[in-house]
C-alpha cells in the first residue's frame, strides 16, 4: 500500500524480551506480506533494536541476517562493577554497523523508545538524537547491564516501568495500535532455573504480569509469539521469527476488522458526535466481510446506509 494508503494510521508497540525478541521480524514480515502500512513504531528494550533496524530501512531478511550472526559476547562485555555485570556498549557498535551511525530523526518511519530513570524510577521517553546511545539505554536490564549516562541522567531498561509501549505508540499518532507481546511464556516457566541470572530474570518477569496486562488494555490487537526461549537464547531466533510470522498471520482478521470499524466511524453517514475511536458496528450498518487478499477499508453500501437511517 505505501504512498497510496489513505486509511488510518497504523503503530507498532513492540516489548521486551531479550532473544525472544527476534519474534518481531516475523511479525513485520507477516503484516509487510498482508499490505498492512506501518506508520509509527515504538519499542522497548529488543523491540526498540528490532524497530529501529526496521525504521531505518534494514528488509526483515536483513534483521534475519543480524540475528543469526550475534552472540551474546557480539552485544555485551563483562565489567563487574557496582551497578551492573555487563556493559552493552557493543550491542550499539553492532546496529551502527548495520545501519551506521544516525539518529532518530534520519529514520523513515517516526520511531520512539523507552527507558527509565534508574535515580527516580521515571518512565524516560527517548525520540531524539543518535540511536546508538538510545538503544544502549533501552536494552541496560537493571543489576545485569550498566546504567546508561544520557542526558544528564542514569538510564536503565524502559520495560521496568512500560514492558510494552503501547501509549507512546499513540502519542505518535497512531490511530490504531498493534501491541506484540514477547513476555515470558508459561512452557519456559516449568524449567528449572540452572542459573542465578536466569532465576532473577525470571522473577521480574513474574513481577511485570500485571503492568503488561495494564498496558496491553489499551491497544486496539495484540500480538503473543508463542516464543519460548530464554532471553539469552539468541542462537534460538530462527524459531522466534516463525512464531511472530505464525501468531501475526492469525492477527490479521482482527487487524482487518479494526479498519473496518475506523472506517465506519469516519464515514460522512456517522453522527456529529462519534469519536475517532473504533465504535461497535450495528447490523444494520456493518461493512461487507473483507476478502482474504483485502486489507482496506471499504466504505458502507449506499443502500445500507438508507437503511440505517430511515425511521
Amino acid at each position: 500500500m505505501g504512498k497510496s494508503w489513505n486509511g488510518p494510521r497504523i503503530g507498532l508497540a513492540l516489548g521486551g524480551g531479550g532473544a525472544r525478541g527476534a519474534a518481531h521480524v516475523g511479525v513485520l514480515r507477516a503484516l509487510e506480506a498482508a499490505g498492512i502500512p506501518i506508520a509509527c513504531i515504538a519499542g522497548t528494550s529488543s523491540g526498540a533494536m528490532v524497530g529501529a533496524a526496521y525504521a531505518a530501512g534494514l528488509s526483515t531478511e536483513q534483521i534475519e541476517r543480524v540475528f543469526a550472526a550475534v552472540r551474546f559476547r557480539d552485544l555485551f562485555r563483562p565489567v563487574w562493577a557496582r551497578d551492573g555485570w555487563l556493559d552493552n556498549s557493543p550491542l550499539a557498535a553492532a546496529f551502527e554497523r548495520e545501519v551506521g551511525r544516525i539518529g532518530v530523526e534520519d529514520l523513515r518511519i517516526p520511531f520512539a523508545a523507552t527507558a527509565t530513570d534508574a535515580d527516580t524510577g521515571e518512565p524516560v521517553t527517548l525520540r531524539s538524537g543518535p540511536l546508538g546511545p538510545i538503544l544502549r539505554a533501552s536494552t541496560a536490564m537493571p543489576c545485569i547491564v550498566r546504567p546508561v549516562h544520557l542526558g544528564g541522567r542514569r538510564l536503565v531498561d524502559g520495560g521496568v516501568v512500560h514492558k510494552v509501549p503501547v501509549q507512546l505508540v499513540r502519542e505518535l499518532g497512531a490511530d490504531i495500535v498493534i501491541a506484540v507481546d514477547v513476555s515470558m511464556p508459561y512452557a519456559w516457566r516449568r524449567k528449572k532455573p540452572r542459573h542465578p541470572l536466569v532465576f532473577l530474570m525470571r522473577m521480574l518477569e513474574f513481577m511485570d504480569e500485571r503492568l503488561v496486562a495494564a498496558e496491553l488494555g489499551g491497544a486496539d490487537v495484540v500480538i503473543r509469539p508463542w516464543a519460548d526461549c530464554g532471553i539469552f537464547e539468541f542462537h534460538r531466533y530462527r524459531a522466534q521469527i516463525m512464531s511472530g510470522e505464525a501468531a501475526a498471520t492469525k492477527a490479521l482478521s482482527a487487524i482487518r476488522a479494526c479498519l473496518d470499524r475506523f472506517g465506519e466511524a469516519a464515514t460522512p453517514a456517522s453522527s456529529a458526535a462519534a469519536s475517532a475511536l473504533p465504535l461497535p458496528l450495528t447490523p444494520a450498518a456493518a461493512a461487507p466481510p473483507v476478502p482474504a487478499a483485502r486489507t482496506g477499508i471499504l466504505p458502507v453500501p449506499a443502500h445500507r446506509q438508507a437503511q440505517a437511517s430511515s425511521p
